[in-house]
């Protein structure tokens, strides 16, 4: 194992193991037996996916960072808000201008520049958690053009900077250490009103998705459970997130 350069936390990150090259960086640690806040990250995912399964196509390395890391002791309740919890983070160690589409996904300039997937294991009576975080760093802006990818972005194409990936990776785990470190202690109460500030669905029309149909509906709040809130003809209901998809009216946002 390697160490992860300029890195400023107790546990999360301290175990860094870096690959040249991986099917599934989430995979790779759901098949080991590692402690407590261990990282992998790859120069090249070949197999990576998103919710629901969806495939994840890669960048070219140096262009994108690849990072998992390992949670140990957390419950079957906490994989509902993990995702929240971890968007949360990078958003924040992405600033100001960083936004989230609940439950994840990041965006700049109402285009998605990261995406996160938070999966988990029992073994015994411990649940093991693992969150894989796919970030677009170096693509010009003809790369998404390209790979007819109009709704996409990366930070290059975004804000005009450019910075390395291990740099982007310890900010990121930074800013992740302290949010689980509360969030195991007090719950998710004490973020809630932070993540509702940065989430970009709220108090928009969208388009819910479900399995044997759409709803068109305001999204107004998010639970403390991570649900989306949403009202439509006067009524209220909730959408969890894995149940269903949530767009935009005419588009990605």
């Amino acid at each position: 194992m390697e160490k992860l350069p300029n890195l400023d936390t107790k546990w999360c990150g301290r175990k860094f193991i870096h690959l040249e090259e991986i099917g599934s960086t989430n995979d790779y640690l759901k098949s080991g037996d590692f402690p407590d806040g261990t990282v992998v990250i790859a120069d090249r995912q070949t197999a990576g996916k998103g919710r629901s399964g969806k495939n994840w196509s890669g960048a070219p390395a140096g262009q994108a960072l690849y990072l998992s890391v390992l949670f140990h002791s957390m419950k079957i309740d906490d994989m509902g808000l993990l995702p929240l919890l971890c968007g949360l983070a990078a958003a924040q160690s992405l600033g100001e201008t960083a936004v989230i589409k609940w439950p994840n996904d990041l965006l700049l300039g109402e285009k998605k520049v990261c995406g996160i997937l938070c999966e988990s294991r029992i073994q015994g009576e411990q649940v093991l958690a693992v969150c894989g975080l796919g970030m677009n760093l170096g693509q010009p802006a003809s790369f998404f053009e390209e790979n007819g990818l109009p709704y996409a972005t990366s930070l290059l194409a975004a804000t005009g900077q450019s910075l390395p990936v291990l740099t982007v990776a310890a900010k990121l785990l930074g800013a992740l250490e302290p949010i689980l470190d509360r969030y195991r202690k007090e719950g998710f109460a004490p973020f809630l009103q932070d993540y509702c500030d940065r989430c970009i669905t709220l108090n928009r029309q969208v388009r819910v998705v479900l399995e044997c149909e759409t709803i068109q509906a305001k999204a107004v709040s998010v639970a403390l459970d991570g649900s989306l809130i949403c009202e439509k003809d006067g009524k209220s209901f909730s959408v969890r997130a894995g149940e269903a998809s949530v767009r935009g009216l005419y588009g990605y946002v």
